[in-house]
């Protein structure tokens, strides 16, 4: 019989030497399945999500706390010859390592593909990094602005009458977490049918202009740069957030056949029947003066009175949330993504489940965030080392 109580990467082993989120939240989601991910750390450089943001608990990074759940830590200095040389004997441990640096570091600390693939034939190795391991800008340091303003994502988001803006979250980290995630999880597919490992890289700059694919495919078409429409929408009109008179609610009419109900409810039934609005097409081409006598409209009434009127409708409609509503909302209390997490020295404090649902086996919070090196001598009796060797490891800051 099956273990009911068994993960889906139970017994998959995972060297994540990544900070931050991209690479982090990538192997916080293989941790959540069951994976057994050992973060590997140096003394002098930790990860700085430990202390990045000002914000903590009990001496704990929140960020931290939330992306390095799940996993044992191993604090391990490779820029030393003994250090690299216990690292290549945990690596003959591991199903994967994930790595996040800048290209080129992993190569000059003797800590690549190329480097462990020998030692570990079956070795899924994924690098994750801004701009990808080609090209000119293979070597620049990497963030999610970055990526999203050399990526164009930056450039089509803003008002219309604007400059670009920054997405307020940063999605293009997140991206690449999941993106690393996957590549993972295929390569191990792959190499459960052939029995080898290999590379698998992923960029920043990939996972944005995958965010574009529907966009940028009218772009190949048509060759015409797409403008910044705010919170609106190139070929649907009305389709953006009105301030109310209590809040912002986003309306999208995205058929002809709401029109004129949608009209009608709004108390103006006569713009169904001007000339300049009644197809999406003249809605299109007339948004700017739809959009100003909507906005008069739209500010009569409360939030939650628009939600009461449209949703019967078929408009698609929404609150636009700050954090304080988000998290009160009932259909985000309804995903189950906001949880609580005991810490053993933080505390309890709430953060974020797994956002990949299975039925029989889900993904679960059991362990809290580690400290700096808390599982080094556990990970090295597991790879064999012996206690004097471990011993003379510590005497020698190397762990």
């Amino acid at each position: 019989m099956t273990d009911p109580h068994a993960r889906p990467l139970d017994g998959v082993r995972v060297l994540e030497l990544a900070h931050l989120i991209a690479g982090p939240t990538g192997g916080m989601y293989l941790a959540d399945m069951g994976a057994d991910v050992i973060k590997v750390e140096s003394r002098e450089a930790p990860d700085a999500s430990r202390s990045v943001y000002g914000v903590s608990r009990a001496g704990e990074g929140i960020l931290h706390l939330t992306v390095n759940r799940n996993k044992r830590a191993l604090c391990l200095d490779l820029q030393k010859p003994a250090g690299r040389e216990t690292f290549y004997r945990v690596v003959k441990t591991a199903d994967v390592v994930l790595e996040g640096y800048r290209n080129g570091v992993a190569e000059k600390l003797g800590i690549d593909y190329a480097t462990l693939a020998p030692m570990n034939p079956r070795l899924i190795y994924c690098s994750v990094s801004a701009f990808g391991p080609e090209g000119p800008w293979r070597a620049k340091p990497g963030l999610d602005a970055l990526a999203q303003a050399v990526g164009g994502l930056m450039a089509v988001t803003g008002e219309a009458d604007g400059g670009p803006v920054l997405v307020g979250a940063p999605v293009v980290d997140t991206i690449g977490g999941l993106l690393a995630a996957q590549g993972i999880l295929m390569a191990l597919i792959g190499r459960g049918r052939t029995g080898q490992g290999q590379r698998v890289d992923v960029s920043l700059l990939d996972g944005v202009l995958l965010s574009h694919l529907a966009r940028l495919s009218v772009f190949h078409e048509t060759r015409e740069p797409l403008p910044r429409y705010g919170s609106g929408h190139p070929n649907l009109v009305p389709y953006q957030a009105f301030q109310a008179r209590d809040g912002w609610i986003f309306v999208a009419v995205w058929r002809d056949e709401t029109w004129a109900p949608f009209c009608a409810a709004t108390d103006h039934p006569e713009l169904a029947r001007d000339g300049r609005f009644a197809t999406r097409a003249d809605r299109v081409t007339n948004r700017k003066e739809l959009g100003t006598l909507l906005e008069g409209i739209m500010a009569q009434r409360t939030v939650e009175e628009w939600m009461t009127l449209l949703e019967p409708l078929d408009v698609l409609c929404a609150p636009v949330n700050d954090y304080p509503q988000l998290v009160q909302h009932p259909a985000v209390r309804a995903t189950g993504m906001i949880v609580e997490q005991d810490h053993p020295r933080a505390g309890r404090f709430t953060t974020m489940a797994s956002p990949v649902k299975l039925e029989k086996t889900p993904g679960t919070i059991r362990t809290g965030a580690p400290a700096l090196g808390e599982h080094s001598r556990e990970v090295l009796r597991e790879a064999g080392l012996t206690p004097a060797e471990i011993d003379a490891l510590a005497a020698e800051r190397i762990i």
